[in-house]
């Protein structure tokens, strides 16, 4: 058994000890684990490129958020990056969307990059993306990642009110009971253990984790998506943006191979412009 197995049993033993002794903190601990990024620092080659679209920070409960512009064209559009990342993994596209006419607006996540917190869920996320978009009304289309997509998916369904056209979701999870799923096997937590930090979690999101599942979400969204995933990402199955292409009626599917979770491309970063621009 490696280290990294040897601190998740440990970890997992820890919490369902917590189960007997201290709920109230099993509770509270699990819950912060299961939105806690664990977020890579922002190194300084990455730094560099971030200053150059460095903008405003935005006040959003408590949160400082940092956002980014780059570019001046005539078509606006905003990036949101998935778990445990930041706004640089989309200099490549910043790049190539800014020779083709358009503003690129990004934001870091609470919990990522520049910005500050501890954890982050898709509701949080979908608060940050609605309330930077009625700042920022001229935005008519996102590109998103990975739990970017979700809170994407999420924010659209739940905020009715906003100017986005056209929307790409990229290796996007697609159902919050899977993620509890994983911790409970990773963990090894007790069923017990497990329940009492799915109670918190609806204390704090006021729903059940079935509730945040993409393609219900999709079901209520009328404006043309993009989806994209490919079929050898480890970290979030493809399955999930098959079943939402299902579900979101007026979508398309890409599956790629070979490009994993990252989904960095010249044709792909092409395919994506070509729909949010045509």
């Amino acid at each position: 058994m490696n280290f990294k197995k040897i601190m998740q049993k440990s970890m997992g033993f820890y919490f369902n000890l917590l189960s007997f002794i201290n709920p109230k903190k099993l509770k509270k601990d699990g819950f912060l684990l299961f939105c806690n990024p664990f977020a890579r620092k922002v190194l300084p080659h990455q730094l560099e490129f971030l200053q150059k679209g460095m903008s405003d920070v935005l006040d959003l409960e408590g949160y400082k958020i940092q956002t980014y512009k780059w570019g001046s064209g005539s078509k606006k559009i905003l990036l949101v990056h998935g778990w445990s990342s930041h706004s640089f993994r989309w200099k490549n596209y910043i790049e190539h969307l800014i020779k083709n006419d358009f503003t690129v607006y990004a934001l870091d996540a609470p919990a990522h990059g520049l910005s500050s917190g501890k954890s982050i869920h898709v509701v949080l996320y979908a608060k940050v993306i609605n309330a930077f978009l009625k700042i920022n009304s001229e935005i008519s289309s996102i590109v998103s990642h990975s739990i970017g997509g979700f809170a994407t998916t999420y924010f659209l369904d739940q905020y009715k009110e906003h100017t986005i056209e056209k929307v790409v979701i990229m290796g996007a999870p697609g159902e919050a009971s899977d993620f509890f799923d994983f911790y409970k096997e990773t963990l090894g937590l007790t069923t017990k253990s497990l329940n009492l930090i799915i109670d918190e979690f609806q204390t704090q999101l006021g729903k059940v984790p079935s509730y945040f599942s993409s393609a219900k979400f999709a079901e209520s969204i009328l404006i043309p998506a993009l989806i994209v995933h490919d079929k050898n990402d480890l970290a979030t199955n493809y399955n999930y943006s098959i079943r939402l292409n299902k579900h979101w009626k007026n979508s398309q599917l890409i599956l790629t191979e070979g490009l994993g979770h990252d989904l960095k491309s010249k044709d792909l970063i092409k395919n994506v412009t070509d729909f949010v621009k045509n």
